[in-house]
């Protein structure tokens, strides 16, 4: 099958994962934010723990989570974050919060810090996964019996959080999907994505990570992956059709009995006829 002729239609009304169709980007990130919002304001009621999965990427969604906890007096105080992967040093360290790609940091400015002082996500819940002690994302998420919701994007080689392509020759499809918190390095295709907006400097990327693994990503009860840009057409359209496969990780996602793909008018676009 030529996954990249594909049309819209056939998206729509075969795909093999439930495809949700939105006008633009904007829609996408006050989806997100009134997904998460929706599920604490739900488990709040019930006196229930909520617990979040979290990418960098998409990224718009965090502003408009915590304006709207704030405006609608949300208590965060029982929500679990657990961020999917940071970036590494060549001594596998993080990067330090200073450096322009610490997801440590980003959530930091762009959610932790946003939300009213009273209502703020407790720092003993909040987690990313730490190259010196990689089971703790597994214990924990064990504990919680799966997270709530593990939201992500996909990159163009179709990794989630930078669970990278892996040749099926090394390893099987079903062991692929048992991989957990790891150590790894930054495939070659996912550097070239993450260095268009910054100049192209590939030489001072990072060549390490830590990511959530396959395991701890398909232990959550929900998924929920958004695409917005117009690059992630042919990633659609793989993540959708194509067989799961450790050459393309998001052909996993509709192995979960609850998953979805939300995109922008933009992604769902037939670009080769």
């Amino acid at each position: 099958m030529d996954y990249h002729k594909i049309d819209e239609e056939t998206i729509l009304q075969n795909s093999k994962i439930k495809v949700y169709l939105v006008d633009t980007d904007i829609d996408i990130y006050n989806d997100m934010a009134r997904v998460m919002v929706n599920k604490i304001k739900e488990n709040n009621e019930k006196n229930l723990i909520t617990s979040f999965i979290f990418p960098v990427g998409p990224m718009g969604q965090y502003e408009r989570f915590a304006r709207i906890c704030n405006l609608e007096k949300i208590s965060c105080k029982n929500v679990v974050s657990i961020n999917m992967d940071e970036y590494l040093d060549d001594n596998d360290e993080y990067i330090p919060m200073s450096h322009d790609l610490s997801f440590r940091n980003f959530m930091k400015v762009n959610l932790f810090d946003l939300l009213d002082s009273a209502k703020k996500i407790k720092p003993e819940n909040i987690y990313f996964p730490d190259p010196k002690n990689t089971g703790e994302l597994f214990k924990v998420i064990s504990e919680l019996k799966g997270v709530d919701i593990c939201f992500g994007g996909i990159g163009i080689n179709g990794h989630i959080a930078f669970n990278e392509p892996m040749s099926p020759d090394l390893i099987s499809v079903d062991d692929f999907k048992q991989l957990k918190t790891r150590v790894l390095n930054i495939d070659t295709v996912t550097k070239v994505q993450n260095n268009i907006d910054r100049g192209g400097h590939m030489e001072h990327y990072p060549k390490r990570c830590v990511t959530i693994g396959m395991k701890e990503i398909f232990m959550s009860k929900e998924l929920r992956f958004y695409l917005e840009w117009n690059v992630q057409s042919a990633v659609l359209r793989k993540a959708v059709f194509m067989e799961p496969t450790p050459a393309f990780p998001s052909s996993y996602l509709k192995t979960h009995p609850r998953s979805s793909i939300t995109v922008s008018k933009n992604v769902l676009k037939q670009y080769i006829k």
